[in-house]
């Protein structure tokens, strides 16, 4: 099957009429020489998905989601999750994982090739309706809920978070997911 996709610049969401459903796109999202990308791509009252893009690295820190579970689903590339109890496990493209509320873990990308994940969050809320979200498409009220092994509250710019805090370096004509 051939599909003619147009080249975007990035996920796309587009509204279908005034159902509340919307169409997403993760086609033309830019692959990364460094640092790592988080786009919203859909959102729903008690359900969102982003799209991440790791150069290589990953998140450092051990972390948890105090309100919100969510799964990350490998599209390309290979990331290894570790938790604090010593157990690790390697996720290969089209394999995914579930991390419930307040489970700490941290993982980091294979240095071969960008790890892009489907993340899906999903939480009870107590706000109705889809708004306000953040830039990441999640729910704004979430934000504060998540916590490093330490107790403090996560930074994303904290240099021990690690492929987050740096900056992001699109490669020239590069894009998930033909590469």
């Amino acid at each position: 099957m051939n599909i003619n996709v147009p080249v975007q610049k990035g996920p796309t969401n587009t509204p279908i009429g005034t159902t509340g459903a919307s169409m997403f796109s993760m086609h033309g999202t830019p692959l990364l020489s460094d640092g790592a990308s988080y786009d919203g791509l859909a959102a729903a009252e008690n359900l969102w998905l982003s799209l991440k893009v790791y150069s290589s690295g990953g998140e450092n820190a051990f972390h948890a989601h105090t309100q919100e579970d969510h799964a990350f689903v490998v599209m390309q590339g290979r990331g290894t999750f570790h938790f604090p109890d010593g157990s690790t496990q390697d996720v290969i493209q089209f394999q995914g994982i579930m991390l419930p509320k307040g489970v700490n873990y941290r993982f980091e990308a294979d240095e071969a090739e960008n790890l892009v994940l489907l993340r899906i969050g999903a939480a009870q809320r107590k706000t109705e309706g889809v708004a306000p979200l953040s830039k990441r498409g999640s729910p704004a009220e979430l934000k504060g809920t998540v916590f490093d092994l330490d107790g403090s509250e996560k930074d994303a710019k904290a240099a021990k978070t690690g492929t987050p805090s740096r900056p992001i370096v699109p490669i020239p004509g590069r894009f998930f997911p033909n590469g």
